[in-house]
């Protein structure tokens, strides 16, 4: 996208030694492959990976298991591969632009020439051709964006802030929990006989009472897991690493104070052109709210356009705020863990998550990523479209370029991630119609998630807790 921008505001950039012209055409090809390959990626490299894994399981290497193994992911992977061609079909014929009837392609050899040609999309060199599958893949990952990365940029700047509980602190605290449930087993065991060695007699006990000496039994072994760990991470405080973090801990509130503001920054800009297209939107639904020229004053756009002046200071801005969303998008995948609707599917934990885990991460974000290409429309709508260029008014006074001044004697170029999205929503406006209401779920997703962080004052633990014994693991340990 920076060097989209650039070459639309500055024009071709050439380099001599290289013999390489970088200019609107090579971009949108660029565009093109990247999409292709994020096709590739998300339908049959990563399906195949997964289900290579499950069928493999995590037995030793064996050629003709693994042979088997990579067949039957083959054949998982087919009906993945399957849904992309149909969704290429599809897009071949509902693109934008596609105009060409089948009727007149019997006519002549010329005719069938010209239908195959728009069919395929040979003057855009394909671009528009995959606009429909993309857009599939974009309302996925809006999926994504207003659940993670909402919940990430708001809750991550709260937890550099507040910082993490030390592993002293922590313990305390468990120790705590600890002597509470020894409390509670010693009440419910002094309600009934023990036996001759003093453990108590289960067969004279109620129901209810076994089932909650089991559970508090439970819960017991796993907090003493929990402080042995915390105790480990004590000693090693002591070393190099850990002190190098202490150090850092001084600047924990200038980074949390940075990620507030352009956590801040993004969802004003976003909410505000949300707001600007919906009351100024000259179509409204049926083009999706897409708007011809900003009315409404945008914190984000506007010091994007103020930096154009000074390269390269726009591109690294940009940089940045794209790295913090992706961190923040990773952030709130780990938090909330891989979820479809309401069910956890995966939990990511540290050194502990599942190989299909990782590779159902690296799924939702490329898809997330996607999303992210189509909120930085809205979120800076005339930097993103137009770079740095201006058209001359009536009284020559240079002026913003927008959609309606595209007509004019100096008309602005248009950027390509901006033509492909602009031209999908008038095309087909129920996919811009679906990102314009998701932009607005994000708000709320982030205004919930903000004002809960605001009023909860709890800071993270040190270290998670540990699962739950197994069986054979509960005579390990006992009350004392």
């Amino acid at each position: 996208i920076p060097v989209d921008i650039y070459v639309i505001s500055e024009g071709s950039i050439k380099s001599e030694s290289l013999h390489l012209t970088i200019s609107q055409d090579l971009v949108r090809n660029a565009y093109l492959a990247l999409f292709a390959s994020l096709l590739v990626l998300a339908f049959i490299v990563v399906p195949h990976a997964y289900f290579y894994g499950e069928e493999r399981g995590s037995g030793d290497f064996d050629m003709k298991a693994d042979r088997r193994s990579c067949w039957g992911a083959f054949r998982h992977t087919s009906l993945f591969v399957a849904f992309v061609l149909f969704l290429m079909v599809v897009g071949l014929n509902f693109r934008p632009g596609h105009t060409a009837s089948l009727d007149k392609a019997w006519v002549s050899q010329e005719e069938a020439s010209r239908w195959v040609s728009d069919l395929f999309d040979s003057q855009h060199g394909g671009l528009n051709a995959v606009s429909f599958s993309i857009a599939c893949l974009t309302l996925l990952g809006v999926g994504g964006w207003v659940f993670y990365t909402a919940y990430g940029m708001a809750a991550m700047p709260f937890a550099w802030l507040r910082g993490k509980q030390s592993a002293s602190e922590q313990r305390m605290g468990l120790e705590q929990s600890i002597a509470s449930i020894r409390e509670k087993y010693r009440v419910i065991q002094a309600r009934y006989p023990s036996r001759e060695d003093g453990s108590p007699d289960l067969s004279r006990m109620k129901a209810v009472d076994r089932k909650e000496l089991n559970r508090l039994q439970r819960e017991y072994k796993s907090m003493v897991q929990h402080n042995y760990k915390l105790q480990e991470y004590e000693e090693k405080a002591g070393m190099v690493i850990p002190r190098l973090l202490q150090f850092l801990v001084p600047f924990r509130w200038a980074i949390g104070v940075t990620m507030m503001s352009i956590s801040l920054l993004v969802v004003v800009s976003l909410l505000l052109t949300l707001i600007d297209r919906l009351v100024h939107s000259d179509c409204g639904w049926s083009c999706g709210y897409t708007l011809k020229e900003r009315r409404i004053y945008n914190p984000a756009d506007e010091i994007f356009l103020y930096l154009s002046h000074v390269f390269p200071l726009d591109f690294m801005v940009m940089g940045i705020i794209v790295l913090y969303i992706w961190i923040a998008s990773v952030f709130g995948i780990v938090c909330l863990g891989i979820r479809f609707l309401c069910f956890n599917v995966y939990q990511l934990r540290t050194r502990k998550s599942m190989p299909q885990a990782l590779l159902v991460l690296c799924n939702v974000m490329s898809y997330i990523l996607l999303a992210l290409c189509m909120a930085l429309l809205t979120i800076a709508p005339n930097y993103t479209a137009f770079g740095s260029q201006t058209v001359k008014n009536a009284d020559g006074t240079p002026g913003r370029c927008s959609l309606d001044r595209n007509d004019s004697v100096s008309p602005c170029r248009v950027s390509v991630i901006s033509a492909f999205f602009t031209r999908i929503a008038v095309a087909m406006p129920v996919f811009s119609v679906a990102y314009f209401f998701a932009n607005w779920a994000f708000i709320c997703v982030f205004t919930l998630v903000f004002a809960h962080c605001l009023f909860h004052h709890q800071r993270q633990p040190y270290l998670e807790a540990v699962a739950e014994c197994e069986e054979e693991e509960l005579g390990l340990l006992s009350f004392s």
